[in-house]
């Protein structure tokens, strides 16, 4: 616990973060970071809410469910036809995070079996249909492993910490302009997300969402998901928080790690 104190108070973020007044509450994730179990943890733990939503699709939910062990196996042999130090590649490492049920899923769903709370996923399913048949042949071929553990890469927890200021340096700048805002499938997709979590808000109780950070970034045009949902005020807090809030060692929840090839 004190390493994740340390490493809050270089970041400047030793103090809690303020409680939302808000009863919905967006939580913005950095996909596949690996301690992100454990901040998401923490943040429900503390802000115990009713309900939690999470930005994936019942179809992806299920798809994952059925395929995770397969991948992770398929992608154990590929190791083994690799060098040994390709285990530990960030960009091997991200294939890991990416094949894995995600953690923010595994959280909220954790905290609503101890808390007796609905854990729901809240998403279209359009695009996981598009690419998650695809991982088997195409993410985890050999030939596609090989390539990625040839190429330089960041450290993950690196990469996960420049996202996370990325992130705070948006919100400070917003209304930012994403890169997909003007992509139908993405605006079908906040619109839904909008309309789902307004109707849980009035539903009463408190409701934390567990979304990709640049979900939180109002767009200057004044649509998405932050301008859709106005109306409810909502908080807005970034994962990586969780590292200011005491609580239990979420680290014996971590998927094991990759073993090295030969």
């Amino acid at each position: 616990m004190r390493g994740e104190q340390q490493r809050a108070a270089e970041r400047g973020c030793s103090n809690f973060p303020e409680r939302p007044a808000s009863n919905l509450v967006l939580i913005g994730t950095v996909h596949g970071d690996p301690r992100g179990y454990a901040r998401v943890g923490r943040l429900l733990t503390w802000l115990r809410p009713d309900v939690v939503t999470v930005e994936i699709s019942p179809f992806s939910l299920r798809y994952r469910q059925a395929w995770e062990t397969r991948w992770r196996r398929q992608l154990q042999k590929a190791l083994t036809e690799l060098p040994p130090e390709a285990a530990g590649h960030p960009a091997i490492l991200r294939v890991a995070a990416q094949i894995a049920l995600p953690y923010e899923y595994r959280a909220a769903w954790d905290y609503g079996r101890r808390f007796g709370i609905k854990c729901l996923p809240l998403d279209l399913g359009g695009v996981s249909r598009q690419h998650l048949p695809r991982y088997g042949r195409e993410l985890l071929s050999p030939a596609n492993l090989r390539a990625l553990a040839a190429e330089p890469g960041d450290c993950l927890e690196d990469f996960v910490s420049l996202e996370f200021r990325r992130a705070r340096l948006s919100l400070a700048r917003s209304p930012w302009r994403l890169a997909l805002d003007d992509n139908p499938r993405t605006l079908r997709r906040e619109r839904f997300l909008a309309r789902r979590l307004q109707r849980l808000a009035a539903a009463g109780g408190r409701v934390a969402h567990l979304g990709g950070w640049e979900h939180l970034v109002p767009w200057r045009q004044g649509e998405g998901l932050r301008a859709w949902l106005a109306d409810q005020k909502p908080g807005i807090l970034l994962a990586d928080e969780g590292d200011s809030i005491p609580g239990p060692d979420y680290n014996q929840f971590l998927s094991p790690p990759l073993k090295k090839g030969g």
